[in-house]
């Protein structure tokens, strides 16, 4: 977008540079020279530095510095990872709160065109995610009991490997696993010692 260099505030620059993040555009100097000179050089006029500007966005100068254009190989990766780390990945937590950029990026029509095309891409469970991105206590209790009643197994690592949404909504209400199962009224130690599926011999 181009601005008349008298026209830009402080606001509008940073306006513009947020726009710019969540289009997954490269924010770093050589990119911003290169692609919108009339930004870079208000906000060095308006704030001294192109540093100083970005932190004014509220964003994070060194992040941006390191920061390369979304592919859809790093969008995955990236999902992977906030998924190994147990993050809520609903698409209002995503792309308000944990990492709207990429959020931003995976929806663009040349990378996967809609959020669920791009979980389902990381080999993750779009319906699952959304059904327990917001369940209480008392709804976590209640999934527990029914699986429970019906014969699966609730160890920690079945359950990270067979429903791994429950098990980040147990942990985001109880704290630990074995919390959400006492909360159940269930055998902690129990549930432990059981054998898994695959290890039950037949015959």
């Amino acid at each position: 977008m181009f601005r008349s260099l008298f026209r830009w505030s402080k606001d509008e620059i940073a306006m513009e540079i947020r726009s710019l993040y969540l289009d997954g555009e490269e924010l770093n100097y050589t990119s911003v020279e290169r692609n919108h000179l009339a930004l870079l050089r208000a906000a060095c006029r308006y704030f001294g530095s192109w540093k100083d500007a970005i932190e004014y966005a509220g964003l994070d100068y060194d992040r941006i510095r390191k920061y390369k254009a979304w592919t859809n190989e790093k969008i995955l990766a990236r999902i992977q990872e906030l998924h190994r780390k147990e993050v809520d990945l609903s698409w209002r937590n995503v792309s308000t709160n944990v990492d709207p950029a990429l959020a931003a990026a995976a929806v663009r029509p040349q990378r996967f065109g809609s959020w669920r095309a791009a979980l389902e891409a990381a080999g993750l469970n779009y319906d699952e995610i959304r059904r327990y991105r917001e369940w209480d206590e008392s709804q976590v209790v209640n999934e527990l009991l029914g699986l429970h009643e019906a014969g699966e197994p609730l160890n920690s690592r079945d359950v990270q490997e067979t429903t791994p949404p429950l098990f980040h909504a147990a942990r985001r209400r109880f704290e630990h696993w074995d919390n959400a199962l006492e909360a159940a009224g269930l055998d902690v130690d129990q549930i432990r010692k059981r054998p898994r599926p695959r290890e039950v011999e037949t015959g």
